[in-house]
């Protein structure tokens, strides 16, 4: 580990990355019983030069972004089996290694990703050989897609623990920009938490990095109907995924949302006209 605890230089939402790139980093501590492994995750890890207080490290907090991963890994799978040379881009891409982790599984897909000039500045830093397309970028700028590759072909855009930080008007921006750049059919993949909870400010990742929760739909139909051109396709349950204790905690929270998922991952398609 480098020795300054700021060596990485990020700071409010940026610095979120480093809390799942730990969960991903410590896979087989967390989820032995699960195949899900990410080696390249703990050497970038050590070489972030990260402070312990940055990182959320109980145990729900770590099952969480080790399943909400594991959702995006198979919805990622499924549309390029029916897809082989798509293009997948991800948005608020951070230190994620999905691209490492799938190559073999998904050779014909082109990789994409975007993130602010801080966090592209050290992914290129500490992966200067990978094979992808990356853009310095705020995702809530109408042209942030803009001349980006997969105009030729079909297109699956993640925002994988981004837009629940960006304000109701950056989300609607930031559909409006992807239907508008890759037209019709393209997908994309959301996490979202129910506003009973996105609003709460009680989340420990607030208190590790100062970013806040700006943004929360009651479900993925609502984040569909967030900007014109997008319909859910399927809604996938991330929560109840993990342990007995944490699937009765799930489900009693659909107390507090009304029947409502408190999280969860929306997969939308866009269409030719809102």
């Amino acid at each position: 580990m480098a020795d300054s605890p700021t060596a990485h230089g990020l700071d409010g939402v940026a610095r979120t990355l480093l809390t799942p790139l730990y969960a991903r980093a410590h896979a087989a501590r967390f989820v032995p019983e699960s195949s899900f492994r990410d080696p390249l995750a703990a050497d970038l890890l050590a070489r972030t030069g990260y402070a312990d207080p940055e990182v959320i490290r109980d145990r729900p907090n770590m099952l969480g972004g080790l399943h909400r991963g594991m959702v995006f890994d198979a919805l990622t799978e499924a549309f390029v089996a029916e897809h082989p040379t798509a293009t997948v881009v991800s948005a608020g891409i951070g230190l994620c290694t999905r691209n490492h982790r799938l190559a073999e599984r998904a050779p014909g897909v082109r990789w994409v990703g975007v993130d602010t000039s801080e966090v592209i500045a050290l992914r290129r830093r500490l992966l200067p050989d990978e094979d992808i397309t990356l853009r310095a970028a705020s995702i809530t700028e109408p042209d942030w897609a803009r001349g980006l590759p997969g105009a030729d072909g079909p297109v699956l855009v993640l925002a994988e623990g981004v837009l629940v930080y960006l304000a109701p008007d950056g989300v609607r921006t930031c559909l409006d920009a992807v239907r508008a750049t890759f037209g019709p059919g393209t997908e994309l993949a959301a996490d979202y938490f129910h506003p009973k909870l996105a609003h709460s400010d009680r989340h420990p990742i607030v208190k590790a990095t100062g970013a806040r929760f700006l943004f929360g739909v009651r479900n993925g139909a609502r984040l569909a109907q967030h900007a014109p051109g997008w319909s859910l396709v399927r809604e996938h349950g991330v929560m109840e995924r993990l342990n007995p204790t944490q699937r009765v905690a799930a489900y009693a929270a659909r107390a507090l949302t009304l029947g409502g998922r408190a999280y969860a991952v929306a997969q939308l398609r866009a269409h030719a006209r809102p």
